[in-house]
């Protein structure tokens, strides 16, 4: 995929890969294609599916992606395009793209993360 993006976001995890249980997440952001930042973590609490994962990982990811636009606009840097985070994850995407997000039995203590 030929991305034209100046800033590029990307974001995902892995449901339950460590042995206490815990998943684990990272991030990518790159500027005119080249790495600026990235993280790879166990994610601090056990979750329960691979949707939550997900969606733990896209929220610290928009954390760091606001604090990069914050830095941007001090320093008078327009990248002239909306924030947008990649996630290949479809039930989180689907999730968080419905006009008025259900969140499922499973997913219900989901919303204390305040995505």
């Amino acid at each position: 995929m030929n991305d034209m993006r100046i800033f590029h976001c990307s974001s995902d995890a892995a449901f339950a890969d460590n042995p206490d249980r815990k998943s684990s997440h990272g991030y990518l952001f790159k500027l005119y294609g080249g790495a600026i930042a990235w993280k790879a973590t166990k994610q601090p609490t056990v979750t329960t599916s691979s949707t939550e994962a997900e969606l733990l990982a896209l929220t610290t990811t928009a954390k760091e992606a606001l604090w990069w636009q914050r830095f941007f606009k001090v320093i008078n840097f327009d990248t002239e395009e909306n924030l947008q985070i990649d996630c290949d994850n479809l039930q989180t995407i689907r999730l968080l793209a419905a006009d008025y997000p259900l969140l499922s039995t499973k997913l219900r203590h989901v919303d204390i993360h305040q995505y």
